[in-house]
């Protein structure tokens, strides 16, 4: 205290008691690919409405592992576009029609073209009808109808003509636009379709993942891959996001990665790219077509919760997977993804590509993550014994309270404790102004098994 009592009395000094902050929720998704509206960094989504309304309608179409995930309870949505200059939009150009034109002239002869509000090639395929009304006062006018045949979603625009197209369609359709770097005219009754559309390269993937870095919350990484042409680049696409997870992990950020299988392909073929990508922090399931809603289910359990045998919403029908097929995945260490009768569609066991559980590298992490707050508060105070045993008291305070969670646990035969923890600085270490913490945790293992034997007395 800066001066002592003069006269007897009583002085009081208060000392605040170091709190550590509650960690961020769990199950917050960063998930990168295109998009309509692209800012150029990383855009935050709680919510599908908020999601739709920052990224645009386009998006839902073409990143629909977003939807899917916020569906099956993801905590945030973090997206990370790719660049502006990646892939390439479809688009259709639609050829004019000189007998429509009321005075003929060369705009009016021209049609137009549409492009897909996204680039990638989720656009390619989509139909664009056109076809010309009778109308009763002998006005000329046109109809529009618009099919994404993934998706079977049809969207029809009436009385068009070429003045009001681009405010009709752009404003209407979630689909396609108007180009207006073209000439807008009356185009030829017809049916045509948008083709042309790219997916992103593997550098253009690594982009988005990297603005990702900057974003401690997230704890889970999804690279929403369109083309699996080329198995090389989904092999590299994948490499990346594992590379980003160990890579986070060290800065105690540790994020578990999701990717899916090919949609074409032998189940060999898609247990070989499993084991080209094995890592305690790579989640590869199949089919293709429903990592959104995988990683959605793990990111709304505890931490400690295995979503082996969980239902996961929002998919569709699935291609049938054989037992055989089912048998060859876990193998292989692919997530398969079923539907059962009387169970719904379940994730068959939940492994990393190297055959661990995923509640268990979640569980490390977390765990990692709640020794790293509690550490940075204690940055300065350590320089004699009570600062090291308040540290390790608040240590042993949150892994208690992981243990009643019961996210951590005692060996089975009750002789080893669910955690360790031991804080301590030689003299060289106190001169070198280091403290060092040794911890170790047993984190609770899913029970996939059940071996039963029934004796039969008589």
């Amino acid at each position: 205290m800066a001066t002592g009592l003069i006269i007897p009395g009583v002085q009081v000094t208060v000392v605040k008691e170091v709190l550590p902050q509650q960690l961020a929720p769990s199950g917050v998704l960063g998930i990168t690919g295109f998009t309509e509206v692209n800012p150029g960094k990383v855009v935050r989504a709680g919510s599908w409405s908020r999601f739709v309304e920052v990224m645009g309608r386009a998006s839902a179409y073409s990143l629909p592992e977003a939807r899917q995930a916020l569906d099956n309870g993801v905590s945030e949505l973090v997206i990370s576009p790719l660049p502006a200059s990646a892939g390439l939009s479809a688009t259709i150009p639609l050829p004019g029609d000189a007998t429509k034109a009321p005075n003929g002239t060369t705009a009016e002869k021209s049609g137009f073209t549409l492009t897909a509000r996204a680039p990638g090639p989720w656009a390619n395929g989509i139909t664009v009808k056109v076809e010309y009304r009778n109308n009763i006062d002998k006005s000329v006018s046109f109809d529009v109808e618009v099919t994404h045949p993934a998706s079977g979603a049809t969207e029809v625009f009436r009385n068009l003509a070429p003045g009001a197209l681009a405010a009709g369609l752009d404003g209407g359709s979630s689909f396609v636009k108007v180009d207006a770097s073209k000439t807008v005219g009356w185009p030829t009754a017809g049916t045509y379709t948008l083709a042309g559309g790219k997916d992103g390269s593997a550098s253009d993937y690594a982009t988005a993942l990297n603005r990702l870095r900057n974003e401690p919350d997230v704890d889970m990484v999804l690279a929403a891959l369109q083309d699996f042409g080329d198995r090389t680049k989904v092999t590299s696409v994948y490499g990346d996001v594992i590379s980003h997870c160990n890579s986070l992990s060290g800065d105690s950020k540790g994020r578990l990665g999701f990717g899916q299988i090919p949609p074409t392909g032998t189940t060999d073929e898609h247990v070989q790219l499993a084991s080209n990508l094995v890592s305690d922090r790579f989640v590869l399931v199949a089919p293709n077509g429903v990592v959104g809603a995988v990683a959605g289910l793990v990111g709304s359990l505890p931490a400690h919760q295995s979503p082996t045998f969980k239902r996961v919403s929002g998919v569709g029908e699935l291609p049938a997977l054989t037992v055989e097929d089912q048998k060859a995945f876990l193998r292989g260490y692919v997530v398969p993804v079923v539907t059962e009768r009387g169970r719904g569609t379940i994730v068959v066991r939940g492994l990393t590509t190297d055959g661990d559980q995923i509640n268990v590298r979640r569980v490390a992490d977390r765990a990692v993550r709640t020794l790293k707050m509690i550490g940075d508060l204690f940055i300065g105070l350590l320089n004699n014994a009570d600062g090291r045993s308040a540290l390790k008291q608040k240590l042993v305070e949150a892994l208690v309270q992981m243990e009643k969670d019961g996210a951590i646990v005692p060996s089975t035969d009750g002789k080893d404790p669910a955690f360790k923890v031991e804080v301590y600085s030689s003299q060289q270490d106190f001169a070198l102004g280091i403290v060092r913490v040794n911890m170790a945790v047993r984190p609770v293992r899913a029970i996939d098994y059940i071996y039963a034997t029934i004796t039969v007395q008589v």
